[in-house]
This record gives structure tokens, sequence and C-alpha cells, in this order.
């Protein structure tokens, strides 16, 4: 479909760039809580790994976004979804919820589960996260490099 295909783009490596330090609080404060590591060289790890699949762009073009899928090493048919944003997001929301679930069918058609874990503190991925149908299903006290309280979800197709 025309609009998607415009709001949702093949990640390239300057979109990386461009989006990397540009994140929004939140989502940079759980990346390096879960991986200890920076945004960015995780970003171009699981791009080089193919798991980095779409760029999510406002009507205007602008890069708003990272979102993908990587296959689970251990569990069939189950993918990790990850998605984060920079704060321009906000100004565009109505056009990202409308499009939110279409994006999540594009990316979930070769998975029969996704999963993954939030920070405690994200509290605006916690909310759009339950609203697109995930379940939160685990506490992890100590989860990541930094030893944090993430909740772990799912969404069963």
């Amino acid at each position: 479909d025309e609009l998607m295909d415009k709001l949702l783009t093949p990640t390239t490596v300057e979109d990386i760039d461009f989006i990397a330090p540009r994140l929004r609080k939140a989502d940079y404060n759980e990346c390096l809580a879960s991986t200890g590591q920076q945004p960015r060289h995780v970003f171009h790890k699981s791009f080089n790994l193919g798991a980095i699949s779409l760029t999510l762009r406002a009507p205007n073009g602008n890069r708003v976004g990272l979102c993908g899928v990587v296959t689970s090493p251990s569990i069939e048919g189950a993918g990790v979804v990850w998605m984060v944003a920079t704060d321009d997001i906000y100004q565009h929301q109505t056009t990202f919820l409308r499009n939110s679930k279409r994006a999540l069918k594009h990316l979930s058609e070769n998975y029969l589960v996704l999963f993954n874990c939030v920070d405690a503190r994200n509290s605006v991925h916690i909310k759009w996260l339950r609203w697109m149908g995930f379940t939160f299903i685990n506490k992890h006290e100590n989860y990541g490099a930094e030893k944090r309280l993430f909740y772990e979800f799912v969404r069963i197709k």
C-alpha cells in the first residue's frame, strides 16, 4: 500500500546515524539498561545481522524511528520485536498510531509469536504495547546490563 511504503522504508546506515543521537530519552535509557552499549553501536550491529528492517517516517518524509524483528535463536517461530523513536514522533502521533497495527502485521508475517522485554520506566511504550495487543507475562527484577526492572511481553498470532 502506497502510504505504508512512504511511512515505512527499508533502513539504511544513514537512517541509523540520523536517529541514534536523537532518540527519546526513555529509548536511549532502555537501550543502555538492557545492552550496556551505546544505541548507535547496537543499531549498527543489528543492521549488520539483517535485524533492523524499517525506518519510520513522518508524512513529510522526516525519519522519526526504527523498528524490526530479530529471529529468536532459541524459540522456533518466534521473533524479538523492537522499536525506538525520536521526540519528533509526538508531532505525528495520529499517523503513527493509525499505521502501527499494519506495520506490526508486516513485521510479524514470518513469525507465530512476537516478544521482548520493556524497561519498566518506559511508560509510553508500555501503554502503546498494551494498545497494540501485547500481553505482559513476566517481570524481570534484574534485567540486562544495569540489572533493572523490565517487563516481558508477548503477542501470539
